[in-house]
């Protein structure tokens, strides 16, 4: 920006929209999501340069003067369930002798549609607010969800819907990793309220007896 920013002042993402979340008209993907401010920090915003743009040396340098006047935008976005994602054991040993997991991920369509939807959309605001020098960041990702899916079988989930484990039944899990999906929205409060709902199970069961 021609003027002054200092993004790194305040928390970042407290300024947010969730147009995207509640309304259909104008997508070709199914899903939704939420684009907000960002604010990183020198250092992590040098990490951005240098590892997400290739830049080193004097042109990174060169490229942290304006840290000032920068702004960006970014989205938290809902991507679609699918099986070929997932957790399998590689035949690689850790330092106990246990395999190591191996996790496989990738994008659907659908959710390349979405995040293709997003930059050209982030892009239109940003030029809209008078920047310049637009890029986007394609590749990064914030909140890592699934692993240990919730579900009603044992056989295509890890946890029941009390976040207990079918197989080790005096272990809860109770974080992002018990999400099926991922929504459109920062999952904090959802992981919280998921953790204070495993522990009202949790009582209930000690005093039915049924631990």
């Amino acid at each position: 920006m021609d003027e002054e920013v200092r993004w790194y002042k305040g928390p970042p993402s407290l300024a947010l929209s969730e147009h995207w979340n509640n309304t259909d008209e104008g997508k070709d993907f199914f899903g939704g999501y939420a684009f907000m401010s960002q604010g990183p920090l020198p250092m992590a915003w040098a990490t951005t340069q240098s590892v997400g743009r290739g830049l080193w040396g004097q042109k990174l340098l060169d490229e942290m003067e304006k840290y000032n006047h920068q702004a960006g935008l970014k989205i938290v976005g809902e991507t679609l369930p699918q099986e070929r994602n997932q957790v399998t054991l590689a035949d690689e040993k850790d330092g106990y002798g246990l395999p190591i997991p191996r996790i496989t991920y990738s994008f659907c369509d659908n959710d390349r549609r979405l995040i293709d939807h997003s930059i050209r959309y982030m892009t239109q605001v940003m030029e809209c607010a008078g920047a310049r020098e637009i890029w986007p960041q394609m590749e990064d990702t914030a909140h890592l969800h699934g692993t240990a899916r919730m579900g009603d079988d044992p056989r295509t989930s890890v946890v029941d819907a009390d976040c207990r484990s079918w197989d080790i039944r005096n272990l809860w899990i109770c974080d992002g990793s018990v999400f099926p999906m991922v929504g459109g929205v920062n999952p904090s409060l959802t992981i919280q309220a998921i953790a204070c709902r495993t522990g009202d199970r949790i009582r209930e069961m000690a005093k039915r007896g049924d631990l």
